[in-house]
């Protein structure tokens, strides 16, 4: 079988599970939750758009923070170390350990175990059970 056509038809498969983008409203508040839940009462965030909706949650941000928002994937390198949460799916193997996406129309949380244990930030339970794992 053709090889490009294996790898179109996988990725056609694949566009559904990738996750649309949340608003940003209702990632800032996620964010916060999720901050809050491993002992960080800041996050870090290069983003000023979403920075100025973190500020709206309530949540503080504070670029020494162990947890960290990457707005890009070039943030990912600057945020290494840091519990990243990030907007898109496909960027949790690159380093980021949380994802908030919108899937049917919900928030959807996904979560790399691998990079969130790299991180060091304990998370509680909840969010734990309420998050997909990859």
């Amino acid at each position: 079988m053709d090889t490009k056509f294996i790898a179109l038809a996988l990725s056609i498969l694949a566009a559904p599970l990738a996750g649309a983008d949340l608003p940003a409203g209702i990632q800032a508040k996620f964010i916060k939750i999720i901050g809050a839940s491993g002992g960080a009462n800041a996050v870090a965030c290069k983003d000023s758009t979403m920075a100025g909706e973190i500020k709206a949650a309530g949540f503080a941000v504070d670029g020494a923070s162990k947890v960290a928002y990457a707005g890009s994937e070039g943030d990912l390198a600057a945020f290494k170390g840091k519990l990243i949460i990030v907007p898109k799916l496909e960027w949790l193997p690159k380093g980021g350990s949380i994802a908030l996406v919108e899937e049917g129309g919900k928030p959807a949380i996904y979560l790399h175990m691998g990079n969130i244990a790299a991180s060091g930030v304990p998370l509680s339970d909840t969010i734990l059970k309420i998050g997909k794992k990859l």
